[in-house]
């Protein structure tokens, strides 16, 4: 007899052919729970390029059974082009449903507030079934300031209060949460999936005649603060040379972030840019650093934290996220203030002492905690919990 259970992701991001990268770290926690449980996602894409209003394709991918409906955007800047976009949106999410033909679930899991979650609360009801809710978004932080207006308040605190559920991928972000009075009675934090058993230290680290730090990020400043690990690189270079710096990835503000490191003098040698990298070269690149630097002003998890730390790379990061719980003295420094100066001197204590840390025992210490077998464990334990309690709920 089959005893798994039967799960419907319903995700605001889930990666497609618009864009291979966004919700990535659902697409792993899917992944992960489909090698016992039977796993349906319906995800939904704005696609200006689409040959038809609405395309439905169905796949198989590492177990999952996953249901895309792109549907066409209109781009022109109006209200009737608003108007239509809504409406495929929403239209979009009923072909996916009825495209699944008869089906049965024993629990919804939707993927980031306000509005995917309206569509998991209305399938969790056609399913006569719970959902819960699980948040990624930064937009509850003092720093990002998103989260407002009155409308979308009331319908993201009704959607919660429906729910059997909240689940947050950090502390500070379920405290994030709490502060914008999104509270539900049964919350969680379960962290993001880690593919430990591809990020490991390598055998034969390089040697290097100066230390390489890494700074990995998406190249949006706002959050990432990319601009103050610049001016501390700047500062750091002022009194001692014994280093280089490598920053990886893309995004809005990489051109920005390029146009000021010139501004503060820091030439080719010193530091570089390498653009977006992703899995083997990505892995390489964390093999052979001496440290990661993560200088942002928030985070929701900081999945670059416990990717170098699973490649035996010690990390000096600000106290956001998931670091500020698993970053203490056997794995890196915490910098415990905002601002430059204290950027600096966090990194050049660690300039000191790098060559100290085990990289077998850095790997260690996060390979069960961050793996996708611990992590579709705790999911199932709080799906359990929900379902053999929802009728009282």
């Amino acid at each position: 007899m089959d005893t798994s259970l039967k799960i419907l992701f319903v995700p605001r991001w889930y990666p497609a052919r618009t864009d291979p990268m966004p919700g990535l770290f659902i697409q792993r926690q899917a992944e992960a729970l489909a090698r016992e449980q039977s796993v349906r996602v319906i995800s939904i894409h704005p696609d200006p390029l689409c040959k038809d209003k609405y395309e439905v394709v169905h796949s198989v991918e590492n177990s999952v059974n996953v249901c895309r409906v792109y549907y066409r955007e209109e781009k022109k800047l109006s209200s009737i082009s608003a108007f239509i976009n809504f409406f495929r949106y929403v239209k979009a999410h009923h072909l996916g449903y009825t495209s699944l033909g008869r089906f049965s679930v024993d629990i919804v899991h939707g993927h980031i507030l306000t509005r995917e979650i309206f569509f998991t609360w209305y399938m969790a009801r056609k399913q006569k079934r719970p959902y819960l809710i699980s948040e990624h978004w930064s937009r509850y932080f003092p720093g990002n300031a998103s989260y407002r207006g009155f409308l979308r308040r009331r319908i993201s605190s009704f959607l919660l209060r429906k729910s059997s559920g909240l689940i947050a991928v950090s502390g500070p972000l379920l405290q994030a949460m709490n502060y914008e009075k999104l509270l539900h009675p049964r919350s969680y934090i379960v962290p993001n999936v880690i593919d430990v058993s591809a990020f490991i230290p390598t055998i034969d680290k390089p040697v290097r005649d100066r230390a390489l730090i890494l700074h990995v990020s998406c190249f949006e400043n706002k959050s990432k603060n990319i601009s103050g690990f610049l001016e501390a690189v700047s500062e750091l270079y002022k009194h001692r040379q014994d280093f280089s710096v490598l920053l990886v990835g893309d995004g809005p503000d990489y051109r920005a972030m390029q146009k000021y490191a010139l501004e503060l003098g820091l030439n080719k040698l010193q530091l570089e840019f390498a653009g977006l990298k992703q899995g083997d070269e990505l892995i390489r690149l964390y093999q052979s650093a001496s440290f990661l630097v993560q200088s942002s002003h928030y985070e929701t998890f900081g999945t670059v934290v416990i990717e170098a730390l699973a490649c035996g790379l010690p990390v000096v990061s600000t106290n956001t996220g998931i670091a500020a719980s698993i970053i203490n003295d056997s794995n890196g420094i915490i910098i415990q203030q905002e601002g430059v100066g204290e950027i600096v001197h966090c990194m050049e204590q660690m300039l000191n002492i790098y060559p100290t840390f085990d990289r077998i025992k850095l790997h260690e210490a996060v390979s069960d905690r961050f793996s996708g077998n611990q992590v579709s464990e705790e999911l199932l334990g709080i799906y359990n919990e929900i379902i053999s309690t929802w009728q009282k709920d």
